[in-house]
């Protein structure tokens, strides 16, 4: 206990007054008493680029590495108490920030890098611990729920009757995931070149939009992943049982993670309206027990790891060379006038610290594990014939069954040499995460930018969840009507 007290006393020694940051076990509290970082969420916020959620990402982790917390971290997932914010602003996002290999469709952008850190990679904004306002007056619903278990439900300021989508964790999940997730094209080599029908395709309208796809797998993919989807059954005579399921992140997810090699992916089915040729279907997913319904009139197609290789070019680096353990942090800023977190939402950010390491490592089916202590021995790592994973133990812990001391030869990379650069045209790879200064890896953002999903920024602006979460509604109502 001595330990803990003077690592906390040395963590906020050089932090300025005005912003005090402390820890709370493994839980990085920073007080926001002039309201200058919740700001940032507000209505008065019309900030586009970087989003406002991605700003409040941002400015919470620079403020905890200007108090000494040390720049281990390859992720950081943040929260406010703040209750004062709407559903037009309470909306979750994954902001990638600097990417870790090529080959997965992340676009780099030319941006001067604003996170105080040569390590940090991705940015998520879970919004508040608490309810939201209601903007029919009043408070809303909570819009995490406390249980990370629990069905998210989508809502327009009040609770909207039957409609439920992904757990609380699984949303978490989804988050975190766009660091990889989903860019992606495929080309079946049917003369049809790239396709992207296995992605939602959103914006289309009658005032020009063309539209394009989005960062989520199409409501017609057979993904059961965290990052939409369906989960499909085949029932013969051109008819798909189309539903909803427990999700994790499917063989094509972990191929892009650096988990898998393509030949390790089982096909995806994914089916086509061969009235709307290459356009995936964008909508609100499915929650776990959704009965789903019955399609017809659709083109079943099979994507391969090939056939998206042959699209995107090989990950790289790939499994197995491809870092397996990632550390996180979990920070929460304040609510203006706090000086002390709210018990309930203490307990809620650490139910969800608590189940966000072992639910990874499931998800991923043993080959990917998350780190989120703030102190420690960091990630361990391990060849993947190096046996069984077992859960974490209460320190947050991986151990591994039998597998003794991993072989410095086994192709696993350690977090912290680096972060694995670009293969430039010569074939020579440069490690991005040692280079000093801003590079071209410091700040990177999917192609869709200024797409938004219900409860997902998905880097794009605030402010227009309310039309997606309506369109989502209205488009979920007609396809359960076939």
């Amino acid at each position: 206990m001595t330990t803990r007290f003077a690592l906390i006393a040395a963590l906020v020694s050089s932090v300025a007054a005005a912003q005090p940051v402390t820890l709370n076990g493994d839980i990085v509290l920073i007080q926001d008493p002039n309201g200058a970082l919740n700001e940032l969420l507000g209505m008065n916020s019309m900030s586009i680029l970087p989003s406002k959620q991605e700003q409040f990402c941002r400015a919470a982790f620079n403020t905890a590495r200007a108090a000494g917390i040390p720049d281990l971290f390859d992720g950081v997932i943040t929260f406010t108490a703040s209750e004062t914010m709407t559903d037009l602003d309470n909306v979750w996002q994954g902001s990638p920030v600097r990417a870790d290999a090529s080959g997965y469709g992340r676009q780099n952008a030319p941006w001067v890098n604003t996170y105080d850190s040569t390590r940090m990679g991705q940015c998520v904004f879970m919004g508040t611990l608490g309810r939201v306002q209601s903007f029919f007056g009043g408070p809303g619903p909570e819009a995490l729920p406390s249980n990370p278990e629990s069905d998210w439900a989508p809502s327009l300021g009040i609770p909207i009757p039957g409609i439920t989508s992904l757990t609380g964790i699984e949303m978490l999940g989804h988050e975190y995931g766009h660091h990889w997730l989903m860019g992606i094209e495929f080309d079946q080599n049917d003369s049809r070149g790239r396709q992207h029908f296995i992605r939602g395709f959103s914006g289309a309208d009658d005032m020009g939009q063309g539209g394009n796809p989005n960062q989520h797998y199409s409501h017609f993919a057979d993904s059961r992943s965290v990052m939409y989807g369906s989960c499909i059954t085949d029932l013969g005579n051109g008819s798909f049982d189309v539903r909803g399921c427990e999700r994790k992140y499917s063989h094509i997810d972990q191929y892009l993670m650096g988990l898998r090699a393509p030949n390790e992916i089982d096909p995806m089915m994914v089916l086509e309206d061969p009235t709307d040729l290459g356009k995936g279907v964008d909508t609100v997913a499915y929650g776990r027990t959704s009965s789903g319904m019955v399609v017809s009139n659709r083109t079943r197609h099979d994507i391969t790891g090939d056939e998206i290789v042959r699209a995107m070019g090989a990950r790289i680096p790939g499994a197995p060379a491809a870092p397996r353990c990632w550390r996180v942090a979990f920070i929460v800023v304040l609510a203006p006038g706090q000086t002390a977190l709210p018990q309930a939402m203490l307990d809620k950010v650490n139910r969800y610290r608590n189940r966000w390491g072992p639910w990874f490592n499931r998800a991923t089916d043993g080959r990917g594990t998350m780190d989120s202590r703030i102190t420690g021995n960091g990630c361990v790592t391990f060849p993947s014939d190096a046996g069984v994973v077992l859960p974490p133990d209460d320190a947050g812990v991986i151990v591994v069954d039998d597998a003794g001391t991993p072989d410095p030869d086994a192709g696993v990379v350690e977090p912290d040499a680096g972060i694995p650069g670009e293969e430039l045209d010569a074939g020579e790879l440069v490690d991005a995460g040692l280079e000093p200064g801003p590079s071209k890896w410091d700040t990177y953002v999917p192609p869709d930018i200024g797409k938004i999903r219900p409860g997902c920024g998905c880097s794009a602006p605030g402010g227009g969840e309310l039309f997606a979460i309506l369109a989502g509604l209205i488009a979920l109502a007609r396809r359960r009507g076939r």
